[in-house]
């Protein structure tokens, strides 16, 4: 049985030594008030959860803490509308909001932003969480405020500020894998100052896993995640502020560990006799009694030869300054990301080799077991200039504009799998096209694939609120987004896709461009019928740029009867009408 006991019980170690305290009562009277009124910022500015026109689930600390949310993927399970399925390796995240999701290797569905920092991949959003101030899920199209990738919602996260006095906390706790998990953070002013403040976060978790691969004798899951944050505030004074954070991830799992349920052949096929597999419902063989009929059967136990590798390292550097005006508050925010995740593992069909498909395939028609391997290597910039005006005014307003430079580096590669492992793929194939196994008789190179990929983007947008009465309120926002895309094929040119009755596919050194741009508005009405609910409207445009698949997909899809499949996928838009009330019932 999987027992998380940390999410049951942590154990506070050193607490009382750091904590300055508040009686018992203020600490009551203070999350009293923040349940009934929960600010967020879900159009860039400060209001209230029960009167903001917008659909959102929002997790405070509290909230956040009695509910043991560690990753992005318990607050989803919480929330109604959204859902996320990981699949293959730490860094396909699927989100999907109102039927709204994404493919392997493209733009996102949803817009994450940590701390008003806009991810740039989505490899990037399955990370831990810990010091966390507040989590708002916001559904619907959110591009108009929210901007990049936001077709479907949004998903804000707002770390813990440093504080006006010196404070810590270490948690540690204990599962069944077995593992164990300690996070810490110390906060506070630098010096004698009162304009410097720092916090400083760190989280440690390893777990030997949960899900036995019963051919290997060992885990298929075991987990190891290293992730520290520093945030650094300087206030000088009440018109300026700046706010610095330094992040990273260190990740270290495996991946790939899938359960094929395939097809046996039928007795009156002509390969009926040459297929090695047993029946996949037999115990004998490492496989559960199941139903072949359901989707959600999983008896069928992990039986990969290879154990699989899933390595992944984040950082990230930001920016974000403030300047307060009299008319409003002008925000800079500048930020830097770099990701490099190594994925390596068994290949179709996921069994042992000496049962695989590819080994029957191999001594009747040359077909052969293999193993694959996945490098992804990202640099972004991002910078963001944005004026808000004051909340206080009948009208109020907010004028920006965005641009982000993105340098990505994509290899995969299929190796033979002559039972010594996966050597992972990198910036080169490991060797010489077809798999020669006279230069690497260990795991020799089957197909490859590369591209580089520059891309450059940006967009304006604004948005006017307008009090018509104190009960109604009128607010229309609009968004411009241009992404232009550049992808150079690195793959060697022996290794290029063929297909019969196709001729060869790109080349090597070859350069695709395109560029996809629309516009984003949104028209919202808000009318607050008295303190306790309020009706709300929207009409709502959502974009996502197309992108390019790795050059010699659409050729590798048509070889194997997939017709639609192109190395070029386009721009999506939707469009969506909601109506609600928020409301507060029974005290």
């Amino acid at each position: 049985m999987r027992i998380h006991l940390w999410k049951i019980l942590l154990l506070p170690l050193l607490s009382s030594a750091f904590y300055f305290g508040i009686s018992t009562a203020s600490a009551q009277s203070e999350l009293s008030d923040v349940i009934e009124e929960i600010m967020v910022m879900a159009r860039r500015r400060d209001e209230a959860l029960k009167d903001v026109p917008v659909s959102v689930t929002a997790f405070t600390a509290e909230d956040i803490a009695s509910a043991g949310i560690e990753l992005p993927h318990d607050a989803i399970a919480l929330t109604p509308n959204v859902t996320v399925i990981q699949v293959q390796n730490a860094g396909n995240s699927f989100v999907t909001i109102r039927g709204i999701s994404q493919g392997r290797n493209t733009e996102p569905s949803v817009a994450t932003l940590v701390d008003g920092v806009l991810m740039s991949n989505p490899a990037q959003f399955n990370q831990e969480l810990y010091d966390i101030q507040q989590i708002e899920i916001l559904r619907g199209p959110q591009g108009a405020v929210y901007g990049r990738n936001a077709i479907g919602g949004a998903i804000l996260i707002n770390t813990k500020k440093p504080t006006d006095e010196f404070e810590g906390r270490v948690t540690a706790g204990y599962d069944s894998g077995p593992g164990y998990k300690i996070q810490g953070v110390v906060s506070g002013p630098i010096g004698e100052s009162d304009a410097w403040k720092f916090r400083a976060a760190a989280s440690y978790k390893d777990t030997d896993g949960y899900l036995n691969n019963v051919f290997l004798g060992e885990e298929a899951d075991p987990y190891e995640d290293l992730s520290g944050r520093l945030r650094l505030l300087y206030e000088p004074s009440d018109s300026f502020s700046a706010d610095f954070r330094a992040s990273f991830s260190n990740l270290e799992t495996q991946a790939l560990y899938y359960q094929i349920r395939e097809s046996l052949p039928e007795p009156e096929d002509p390969l009926f006799g040459f297929f090695p597999h047993p029946d996949p419902f037999n115990e004998s063989f490492g496989h559960g009694a199941g139903d072949p009929d359901s989707v959600n059967d999983t008896s069928q136990l992990i039986r990969n030869n290879n154990a699989g590798v899933n390595e992944r390292d984040l950082t990230n550097v930001s920016l974000k300054l403030d300047w307060n005006t009299d008319a409003g508050t002008f925000t800079s925010i500048t930020s830097y990301d770099t990701l490099e995740e190594l994925l390596t593992g068994d290949a179709w069909d996921f069994l042992p080799k000496p049962e695989s498909a590819g080994e029957t395939w191999f001594a009747i028609l040359g077909g052969i077991d293999q193993n694959q391997s996945q490098f992804l290597d990202l640099d972004t910039f991002s910078q963001e200039f944005r004026f808000t005006s004051t909340a206080d005014s009948r009208a109020r307003w907010i004028l920006g504009a965005y641009g982000i430079a993105t340098d990505r580096f994509i290899a995969t590669g299929a190796m033979a799998d002559t039972g010594q492992g996966v050597f992972p793929v990198f910036y080169q194939p490991r060797g010489n096209f077809p798999y020669d196994f006279a230069t690497d008789p260990v795991n020799p190179q089957v197909s490859y694939l590369a591209d580089s990929q520059d891309n450059f983007a940006w967009a304006v947008f604004g948005e006017l609120a307008y009090d018509v009465t104190d009960a109604l309120e009128l607010a229309f926002s609009l968004r411009y987004d241009e992404d232009e895309r550049e992808n150079t094929t690195e793959t060697p040119t022996a290794f290029l896709a063929t297909a019969p009755g196709f001729p060869q596919e790109g080349a090597t050194g070859e350069v695709r461009k395109n560029t996809w741009d629309d516009w984003q508005p949104k028209l919202t009405a808000r009318y607050i019928a008295s303190d306790n609910i309020t009706w709300y409207g929207s009409l709502s445009r959502g974009f996502r740029s197309g992108g390019f698949n790795q050059t010699g997909v659409e050729t590798v899809a048509l070889a194997n009867g997939f017709v639609g499949v192109g190395d070029l996928f386009d721009q999506e838009t939707t469009e969506s009408i909601e109506v609600g009330f928020k409301g507060i019932f029974a005290d």
